[in-house]
């Protein structure tokens, strides 16, 4: 992927080299200026102006440039992970964070990372080669000195990167010794366990010893290259100021050779302020690279709907990454104008097959099949038009109340948006449709944002509609009315995973479910008198 992003921002990579050469030009033409100037002539100095002035005028052009190139990283990032991240089989960590994290940070570099890390590199090599061509033995000192710098600026990198690396694992390590003391500190306090209240202290305390122990042994290196700089600086300058004083070398050509290397070392400083950056760099590049290189749901390109309103999975089974079972042999039918409630203890598998039914990702064994078709036949248009999900982490985007709920929909008009609102305790007025509901629904209540959640998949009218626990965020009041409007949607497939007990009773169908099995399915009356499991669920809450 780097190797894309570096052709991204090819046009840009091109002016910031140019400018860098040209900064190297400039310094071997004040060289020459120096040397040249008790010779009165005003070739040099023009020579010297015109390459300062090129420099200048190519610089402020690849750093517009760069800037340009960084929005187009954003823009290639942002592309690609949008098309990416809704078709991923795996779930992928952080990927809400993906744009404000990795990929701010990638958007940053043509800018403020790769314009001085090729103005270190190519400024030195322009003026060694340059110095090499005007004077060989001159040009040769400068490369001795140019390698030795880049091996100590290297050497003294990886160091600083092993010994930060072991601090973070030493944070790392504090945290969790804090975090697990937070997690059972009730217990801790109603045994009087005062032994175990000294964990956390011994752990910060051991943090504080091993951090200040690996920066002081870190000091070093990263005082190295600082070194290197300053013992070429005064070997040079001693050096020369013994050949100047034993009439050795003329004084112009020692100060010329001492501001030469000052424009040599000047970029490459900078190179050693920012190993830490190209890390991070490194690192979220890598985190959007594992997030695209993950594999993908395949589609076909168009396909026909489904003739038949059913839903059925046959011999469906699921496995994690790790191997493990999550769903074994499942064989159900939802038929048309149906309810059906998915019950069971949590960690029974009831998410992920609501997940399987509405092709989020594909079964390890099994299928599942809309009508006669199965759904890995069917086009992701096709798909998105058959079936609704609503999941227990369902968000709403930045925009008003009804861009949020017509989704550039012109069918939905506003009768039918403050109907159904209404139907679920809102004030449906104008001044609440057209309210901002912030980043992620943030300005709203989560009450608030799970019913517009539902909502919006209702005022679709999917055939099927699925849904995860849509009343865990909901009073009692909320709860009777999402329950009110899902029982009154007799024209779809409803399938819904619940611990509510008062939507169980009401289902046509009842599945229960426990360690990736189906264990019964049936009514209410019948689940009633065969699972005890079920029995203690329905009676969590009265009859209403």
């Amino acid at each position: 992927m780097l190797k894309r992003l570096l052709y991204t921002v090819r046009n840009a990579i091109f002016w910031m080299a140019l400018s860098a050469v040209l900064e190297g030009v400039s310094g071997l033409f004040l060289f020459v200026v120096i040397l040249d100037w008790h010779l009165h002539t005003t070739v040099p100095l023009t020579l010297f102006a015109l390459s300062s002035l090129s420099a200048l005028a190519v610089t402020f052009i690849a750093t517009q440039k760069g800037y340009f190139a960084g929005g187009l990283v954003m823009r290639y990032l942002a592309t690609a992970l949008i098309r990416h991240l809704p078709l991923s089989l795996q779930p992928i960590s952080n990927s809400n964070q993906l744009i404000s994290g990795p990929v701010s940070q990638v958007m940053s570099v043509p800018a403020h990372l790769l314009h001085p890390i090729i103005s270190g590199l190519v400024t030195p090599c322009t003026i060694v080669i340059g110095a090499l061509i005007y004077q060989s033995s001159f040009g040769a000192i400068l490369l001795f000195i140019i390698s030795i710098l880049l091996i100590s600026l290297r050497f003294s990198a990886t160091k600083v990167a092993f010994f930060e690396q072991a601090v973070h694992e030493s944070e790392q390590q504090a945290v969790s010794a804090l975090n697990q003391y937070a997690l059972h500190q009730p217990l801790i306090r109603r045994s009087s366990a005062h032994h175990e209240q000294l964990h956390p202290k011994l752990a910060l305390a051991s943090q504080y010893q091993t951090q200040k122990q690996l920066q002081r042994r870190s000091l070093p290196f990263h005082l190295l290259f600082s070194l290197m700089v300053q013992t070429a600086f005064i070997t040079l300058f001693g050096f020369g100021i013994y050949l100047v004083d034993h009439a050795k070398m003329p004084l112009n050509m020692w100060l010329a050779g001492l501001v030469l290397l000052a424009r040599l070392i000047e970029p490459m400083w900078l190179l050693s302020h920012l190993d830490q950056s190209i890390r991070q760099m490194k690192k979220a590049v890598q985190q959007i690279e594992k997030a695209l290189q993950t594999p993908v749901l395949v589609f076909p390109y168009r396909t026909s709907a489904p003739t038949i309103n059913s839903v059925s999975c046959e011999q469906l089974s699921f496995y994690s990454d790790n191997k493990k079972c999550i769903l074994q042999n499942i064989n159900l039918t939802f038929k048309e104008h149906t309810l059906t409630v998915i019950v069971g203890p949590s960690g029974a598998g009831k998410s992920t097959l609501l997940g399987l039914l509405a092709r989020l990702q594909d079964p390890t064994q099994g299928c599942v099949n809309y009508g006669s078709q199965n759904i890995k036949t069917l086009s992701q248009a096709v798909l998105c038009a058959s079936r609704g999900i609503l999941l227990q982490d369902s968000r709403l985007f930045y925009g008003s109340v009804r861009q949020n709920l017509i989704l550039d929909d012109d069918n939905i008009d506003d009768r039918a948006i403050s109907t159904l609102l209404t139907q679920l305790n809102f004030t449906a007025n104008h001044e609440f449709l057209e309210k901002e509901v912030g980043a992620g629904g943030m300005q709203l209540s989560g009450g608030q944002r799970q019913r517009l959640c539902i909502a919006r998949l209702m005022l679709q009218h999917p055939d099927i509609i699925l849904m995860d626990e849509p009343t865990a965020s909901l009073d009692n009041v909320n709860t009777a009315s999402v329950i009110d409007l899902i029982t009154q949607a007799k024209q779809q497939i409803r399938v819904i995973v619940t611990h509510q007990p008062n939507l169980a009773r009401q289902a046509d169908s009842i599945v229960y479910m426990e360690n990736g099995n189906v264990i019964a399915q049936g009514t209410h009356p019948e689940l009633m008198a065969n699972i005890p499991w079920y029995q203690q669920f329905i009676q969590q809450t009265p009859k209403t």
